[in-house]
């Protein structure tokens, strides 16, 4: 089973912010928005992105229609996530977990 820390290094690596799945949301910048304010690290549900770890989004405007980035993903391609289950839109199908 993979095992991705939650740590600021990881949220730095993660590329859901830039992508067409979350671009537009009103809900993800706000969140963001926040996450900048925060001194120390915070929840992982409070940041928008790195679902791989923290599962879906708490947010309901993301574009589900929108081509998802997971596989241009430094933290996809370090831990192998393709092999894992759902390898991809973690943000609507869930955190990483070992394919069955």
């Amino acid at each position: 089973m993979v095992n991705i820390e939650f740590n600021n290094e990881n949220i730095e690596k993660c590329q859901c912010p830039c992508c067409p799945v979350q671009g537009a949301s009103k809900c993800a910048y706000e969140q963001l928005e926040k996450v900048q304010k925060i001194n120390g690290m915070p929840n992982p549900e409070e940041v928008p992105g790195i679902y791989c770890i923290s599962g879906k989004t708490t947010c309901e405007d993301f574009n589900q229609e929108g081509m998802c980035q997971c596989s241009k993903c430094e933290l996809w391609k370090e831990y192998n996530l393709g092999a894992e289950e759902p390898g991809g839109y973690f943000c609507a199908r869930g955190k990483s977990r070992p394919q069955k």
